[in-house]
């Protein structure tokens, strides 16, 4: 399996956004982005996501300008703006928290860029009312903002990016205040706005599951490194460090020892606590022989594990509670128990409705959905079982 790059995906096509060796330390000494590198092309909606402090946020600042940058270089549609002032980038920034003008009607909040860059009147009516029209705020355009409801707040701080026709646009965790509804109607009129202006998006969040559904690319960030970029799918079933393999969706990670090669290098045995298991080794990057004799993270998705024995990999495994979700079948939290004693829990997907909660039961998985993870972390003193999966 061809690779470019285990945690940048560094396959550089045409990209309107060039981030390289960005770093930012504060006057306190605190290093909150550390040498990242990432680009985005054209057209794209990527997504920033990672634990809180990770410097998703000092990353997108630095980006508008509003946090200057330590060291570094970011590029804009083929011009170096690292310096640039704020006013000069090009780039729209949406705030979680609308920062619209009191005082100002709808209409008058969408034409306030315009008329800082000493736009023409008759230009300012004309872009203002197409684009209140393309986001439903025509009919409120003499509205103050105390009159609106959450969503329409937030088309409004849209509108006023939007006018401008940035090149790229920022969104700073926009969705973060409004209630599970209005999140997914305002995901649909970001994808939608997106869709028919083409303007390349950096969204943040710390949401990974919206992060899925509205990105063309994921950058996970953490403690202020890139441990992986790339697209949707790259991210969920090729995670290139433990850490993404457990932040982005649902993840049972094990540690194992690589013993045994077969099938001229497709397949290798882990020996772990639980028992040995067979892995496909379409995920590594580099050749399993190099690997032989060492401890490694693997991971396998709880959609890939199921009930009953049927497949290559098995454990044995003790039903701990059943999360029933209608429609999409249960999930089923299990304890598998391994030498000295060593207990872990384990997540399976299962249609099934007739499980039995402290049951005795074996859960299998194949080894082509053995995913192999070469790192913990890219940062440093990392640990999987204390920071990662905090047993």
């Amino acid at each position: 399996m061809s690779k470019t790059n285990a945690t940048t995906g560094d396959a550089r096509r045409d990209a309107v956004l060039d981030v390289s060796e960005l770093t930012k330390i504060y006057p306190d000494g605190t290093l909150a982005v550390d040498g990242i590198s990432f680009d985005v092309q054209a057209g794209d909606f990527c997504v920033i996501i990672g634990p809180s402090g990770c410097g998703k946020s000092t990353t997108l600042h630095s980006l508008v300008g509003t946090i200057e940058a330590t060291d570094g270089t970011i590029t804009l549609d083929g011009a170096d703006i690292t310096d640039a002032p704020t006013y000069e980038r090009d780039i729209g920034l949406v705030f979680q928290d609308f920062q619209l003008f009191p005082h100002l009607s709808v209409a008058e909040n969408a034409a306030y860029g315009l008329e800082r860059i000493g736009a023409e009147d008759d230009e300012i009516e004309e872009r203002v009312d197409d684009v209140l029209e393309m986001m439903n705020l025509a009919d409120l355009a003499d509205r103050q903002p105390t009159e609106l409801s959450a969503g329409q707040k937030q088309r409004v701080a849209l509108s006023r990016s939007l006018v401008l026709e940035p090149t790229l646009l920022l969104l700073d965790e926009p969705l973060g205040d409004m209630d599970y509804k209005l999140q997914k109607q305002m995901e649909r009129e970001l994808l939608r706005i997106h869709h028919e202006l083409d303007i390349t998006f950096v969204y943040v969040t710390h949401d990974q599951v919206q992060a899925m559904r509205l990105a063309d690319q994921i950058v996970v960030m953490n403690d202020g490194q890139i441990e992986q970029s790339g697209s949707v799918d790259e991210v969920y079933n090729s995670p290139a460090t433990a850490f993404v393999s457990t932040f982005v969706g649902d993840s049972n990670t094990f540690y194992g020892t690589i013993t045994d090669i077969y099938d001229d290098g497709a397949l290798v045995t882990l020996d772990t606590v639980f028992g040995e298991f067979r892995a496909s080794t379409s995920n590594l990057y580099s050749s399993p022989a190099d690997l032989r004799g060492e401890e490694i993270p693997f991971a396998v998705r709880p959609q890939s594990v199921t009930l009953g024995d049927g497949k290559p990999n098995t454990l044995d495994c003790t039903v701990m509670d059943v999360l029933h979700n209608p429609g999409s079948g249960s999930q089923v939290i299990l304890e598998a128990t391994g030498r000295d004693g060593l207990a872990k829990e384990v997540q399976a997907k299962t249609r099934d409705s007739g499980v039995d909660v402290a049951g005795e039961t074996t859960v299998s998985w194949d080894p082509a959905d053995t995913i192999l993870l070469e790192k913990t972390s890219v940062v440093d003193g990392i640990d999987l079982s204390e920071d990662i999966l905090g047993e």
